[in-house]
Protein backbone atom coordinates (compact mmCIF):
# COMPACT_ATOMS: atom_id res chain seq x y z
CA UNK A 1 0.00 0.00 0.00
CA UNK A 2 1.42 3.40 -1.00
CA UNK A 3 2.01 5.96 1.65
CA UNK A 4 0.60 9.47 1.30
CA UNK A 5 3.08 12.25 1.19
CA UNK A 6 3.13 14.72 4.09
CA UNK A 7 1.93 17.42 1.67
CA UNK A 8 -1.13 15.37 0.65
CA UNK A 9 -1.96 14.71 4.30
CA UNK A 10 -1.75 18.40 5.09
CA UNK A 11 -4.02 19.26 2.15
CA UNK A 12 -6.52 16.63 3.24
CA UNK A 13 -6.52 17.90 6.82
CA UNK A 14 -6.99 21.47 5.52
CA UNK A 15 -9.98 20.41 3.43
CA UNK A 16 -11.53 18.66 6.42
CA UNK A 17 -10.94 21.76 8.57
CA UNK A 18 -12.55 24.04 5.97
CA UNK A 19 -15.54 21.72 5.71
CA UNK A 20 -15.96 21.63 9.49
CA UNK A 21 -15.67 25.42 9.83
CA UNK A 22 -18.14 25.94 6.95
CA UNK A 23 -20.62 23.55 8.54
CA UNK A 24 -20.32 25.34 11.88
CA UNK A 25 -20.84 28.74 10.27
CA UNK A 26 -23.85 27.54 8.27
CA UNK A 27 -25.38 25.95 11.36
CA UNK A 28 -24.79 29.15 13.36
CA UNK A 29 -26.35 31.33 10.65
CA UNK A 30 -29.37 29.04 10.36
CA UNK A 31 -29.85 29.10 14.11
CA UNK A 32 -29.64 32.91 14.10
CA UNK A 33 -32.18 33.13 11.27
CA UNK A 34 -34.57 30.79 13.06
CA UNK A 35 -34.17 32.77 16.28
CA UNK A 36 -34.81 36.07 14.45
CA UNK A 37 -37.85 34.65 12.66
CA UNK A 38 -39.20 33.40 15.98
CA UNK A 39 -38.69 36.81 17.59
CA UNK A 40 -40.52 38.53 14.70
CA UNK A 41 -43.53 36.27 15.08
CA UNK A 42 -45.40 34.12 12.63
CA UNK A 43 -45.94 35.52 9.10
CA UNK A 44 -49.43 36.75 8.21
CA UNK A 45 -51.11 37.70 4.94
CA UNK A 46 -52.56 41.19 5.35
CA UNK A 47 -54.33 43.72 3.14
CA UNK A 48 -52.46 46.62 1.56
CA UNK A 49 -54.21 49.39 -0.40
CA UNK A 50 -53.57 48.99 -4.14
CA UNK A 51 -54.85 52.55 -4.68
CA UNK A 52 -55.98 55.47 -2.53
CA UNK A 53 -59.16 54.50 -0.68
CA UNK A 54 -61.26 57.61 0.02
CA UNK A 55 -63.76 57.98 2.81
CA UNK A 56 -67.09 56.37 1.96
CA UNK A 57 -65.79 53.99 -0.70
CA UNK A 58 -66.71 50.31 -0.55
CA UNK A 59 -63.70 48.01 -0.91
CA UNK A 60 -63.69 45.47 -3.72
CA UNK A 61 -61.06 42.99 -4.88
CA UNK A 62 -59.21 45.46 -7.10
CA UNK A 63 -58.66 47.89 -4.22
CA UNK A 64 -56.36 45.56 -2.27
CA UNK A 65 -53.32 43.36 -2.62
CA UNK A 66 -51.97 40.83 -0.17
CA UNK A 67 -48.60 41.09 1.57
CA UNK A 68 -47.00 38.53 3.88
CA UNK A 69 -45.41 40.22 6.91
CA UNK A 70 -44.16 38.98 10.28
CA UNK A 71 -46.67 39.65 13.05
CA UNK A 72 -44.37 41.95 15.07
CA UNK A 73 -43.87 44.23 12.04
CA UNK A 74 -47.59 44.86 11.52
CA UNK A 75 -49.59 47.82 12.83
CA UNK A 76 -52.21 47.03 15.42
CA UNK A 77 -55.48 45.84 13.89
CA UNK A 78 -54.11 44.90 10.44
CA UNK A 79 -56.71 42.83 8.58
CA UNK A 80 -56.61 40.26 5.80
CA UNK A 81 -57.91 41.05 2.30
CA UNK A 82 -60.84 38.73 2.95
CA UNK A 83 -61.78 40.58 6.15
CA UNK A 84 -61.61 43.97 4.38
CA UNK A 85 -63.55 43.03 1.24
CA UNK A 86 -66.99 44.64 1.03
CA UNK A 87 -66.38 47.00 3.97
CA UNK A 88 -66.91 50.77 3.85
CA UNK A 89 -63.87 53.01 4.38
CA UNK A 90 -64.47 55.25 7.41
CA UNK A 91 -60.90 56.60 7.61
CA UNK A 92 -59.08 57.18 4.27
CA UNK A 93 -56.17 54.89 3.32
CA UNK A 94 -53.33 55.97 1.05
CA UNK A 95 -51.93 53.68 -1.63
CA UNK A 96 -49.42 51.18 -0.26
CA UNK A 97 -50.57 51.49 3.37
CA UNK A 98 -51.76 48.62 5.51
CA UNK A 99 -55.53 48.43 5.98
CA UNK A 100 -56.41 48.20 9.66
CA UNK A 101 -59.71 47.64 11.39
CA UNK A 102 -59.83 51.31 12.38
CA UNK A 103 -60.03 52.28 8.69
CA UNK A 104 -63.23 50.31 8.22
CA UNK A 105 -66.82 50.80 9.30
CA UNK A 106 -68.56 47.88 11.02
CA UNK A 107 -69.71 45.29 8.50
CA UNK A 108 -73.38 45.99 9.33
CA UNK A 109 -72.97 49.56 8.03
CA UNK A 110 -73.07 50.04 4.26
CA UNK A 111 -73.03 52.95 1.85
CA UNK A 112 -72.63 56.50 3.08
CA UNK A 113 -73.88 55.72 6.59
CA UNK A 114 -70.72 53.69 7.06
CA UNK A 115 -68.55 56.72 6.37
CA UNK A 116 -70.05 59.26 8.76
CA UNK A 117 -67.94 59.77 11.90
CA UNK A 118 -69.55 60.91 15.17
CA UNK A 119 -70.39 64.62 15.12
CA UNK A 120 -70.60 64.76 11.32
CA UNK A 121 -73.45 64.73 8.79
CA UNK A 122 -73.74 63.77 5.11
CA UNK A 123 -75.55 66.57 3.26
CA UNK A 124 -76.43 66.71 -0.43
CA UNK A 125 -76.34 70.09 -2.16
CA UNK A 126 -76.99 71.00 -5.79
CA UNK A 127 -74.36 73.34 -7.20
CA UNK A 128 -74.89 75.51 -10.26
CA UNK A 129 -72.48 75.23 -13.24
CA UNK A 130 -70.43 73.00 -11.02
CA UNK A 131 -67.09 71.39 -11.57
CA UNK A 132 -67.23 67.68 -10.76
CA UNK A 133 -65.00 67.36 -7.70
CA UNK A 134 -63.35 63.96 -7.24
CA UNK A 135 -64.60 61.84 -4.37
CA UNK A 136 -62.22 62.40 -1.46
CA UNK A 137 -61.35 65.96 -2.47
CA UNK A 138 -62.33 69.04 -0.46
CA UNK A 139 -64.33 72.10 -1.50
CA UNK A 140 -65.50 75.46 -0.24
CA UNK A 141 -69.26 75.92 -0.51
CA UNK A 142 -70.14 79.40 -1.81
CA UNK A 143 -73.73 80.65 -1.72
CA UNK A 144 -75.06 83.59 -3.70
CA UNK A 145 -78.30 85.16 -2.50
CA UNK A 146 -79.85 86.45 -5.73
CA UNK A 147 -82.24 89.38 -5.75
CA UNK A 148 -84.04 91.57 -8.26
CA UNK A 149 -80.98 93.81 -8.58
CA UNK A 150 -78.59 90.88 -9.11
CA UNK A 151 -78.00 92.08 -12.68
CA UNK A 152 -76.39 95.20 -11.23
CA UNK A 153 -73.82 93.09 -9.44
CA UNK A 154 -75.35 93.47 -6.02
CA UNK A 155 -76.00 89.79 -5.30
CA UNK A 156 -74.04 88.94 -2.14
CA UNK A 157 -71.93 85.77 -2.04
CA UNK A 158 -70.84 84.17 1.23
CA UNK A 159 -68.78 81.14 2.17
CA UNK A 160 -71.18 78.72 3.84
CA UNK A 161 -68.57 76.03 4.57
CA UNK A 162 -64.82 75.71 4.08
CA UNK A 163 -62.75 72.70 3.14
CA UNK A 164 -65.52 70.10 3.45
CA UNK A 165 -65.00 66.58 2.17
CA UNK A 166 -66.73 65.27 -0.97
CA UNK A 167 -68.38 61.89 -0.33
CA UNK A 168 -70.00 61.45 -3.73
CA UNK A 169 -71.46 63.08 -6.82
CA UNK A 170 -74.63 62.35 -8.76
CA UNK A 171 -74.32 60.61 -12.11
CA UNK A 172 -77.09 62.65 -13.72
CA UNK A 173 -77.30 66.48 -13.85
CA UNK A 174 -79.77 68.27 -11.61
CA UNK A 175 -81.83 71.42 -12.17
CA UNK A 176 -81.09 74.58 -10.21
CA UNK A 177 -83.70 77.31 -9.66
CA UNK A 178 -81.99 80.60 -10.56
CA UNK A 179 -84.71 82.63 -8.78
CA UNK A 180 -83.91 86.18 -9.85
CA UNK A 181 -83.42 85.32 -13.51
CA UNK A 182 -86.27 82.83 -13.64
CA UNK A 183 -86.10 79.35 -15.11
CA UNK A 184 -83.64 76.59 -14.31
CA UNK A 185 -79.92 76.07 -14.86
CA UNK A 186 -77.95 72.84 -14.99
CA UNK A 187 -76.33 71.79 -11.76
CA UNK A 188 -74.67 68.86 -10.06
CA UNK A 189 -75.76 67.04 -6.91
CA UNK A 190 -72.82 66.62 -4.52
CA UNK A 191 -72.86 64.86 -1.16
CA UNK A 192 -70.62 66.52 1.42
CA UNK A 193 -69.39 65.56 4.87
CA UNK A 194 -70.02 68.48 7.21
CA UNK A 195 -69.96 69.14 10.93
CA UNK A 196 -73.36 68.75 12.54
CA UNK A 197 -73.29 72.45 13.54
CA UNK A 198 -72.77 73.45 9.90
CA UNK A 199 -75.59 71.31 8.49
CA UNK A 200 -78.52 73.66 9.36
CA UNK A 201 -76.66 76.71 8.00
CA UNK A 202 -75.85 74.91 4.77
CA UNK A 203 -79.41 73.66 4.42
CA UNK A 204 -80.75 77.21 4.79
CA UNK A 205 -78.16 78.62 2.41
CA UNK A 206 -78.93 76.10 -0.29
CA UNK A 207 -82.68 76.68 0.09
CA UNK A 208 -82.39 80.46 -0.01
CA UNK A 209 -79.49 80.93 -2.45
CA UNK A 210 -77.56 79.39 -5.32
CA UNK A 211 -74.61 77.14 -4.51
CA UNK A 212 -71.21 77.12 -6.22
CA UNK A 213 -68.32 74.85 -5.29
CA UNK A 214 -64.64 75.80 -5.26
CA UNK A 215 -61.99 73.05 -5.16
CA UNK A 216 -59.40 73.69 -2.42
CA UNK A 217 -55.90 72.45 -1.69
CA UNK A 218 -55.66 69.30 0.46
CA UNK A 219 -53.84 71.40 3.06
CA UNK A 220 -56.97 73.56 3.42
CA UNK A 221 -59.27 70.61 4.09
CA UNK A 222 -61.01 70.44 7.45
CA UNK A 223 -59.71 67.38 9.37
CA UNK A 224 -62.22 64.56 9.67
CA UNK A 225 -62.61 63.13 13.19
CA UNK A 226 -60.72 59.84 13.40
CA UNK A 227 -58.81 60.58 10.18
Amino acid sequence: MSRRSPRAVLLWLGAVLVAVVTAVLVATDLAALHQRAHSLGAPRSVAVAARDLPLGSTIDGGDLRSRTVHRSQLPSGAVSPRAAAGRVVSVPVVRGAFVVDGNLAPRRRTGLDGAIPPGMRALRVVARDALRPPVGSSVDVLVTFESSDAAAGNAPTVVAARGVLVLGTDDAPAAVDTRAGGGNATGLGVTLLVADDDAPRLAFATAAGVVTLALVLPEDAVPVPGG
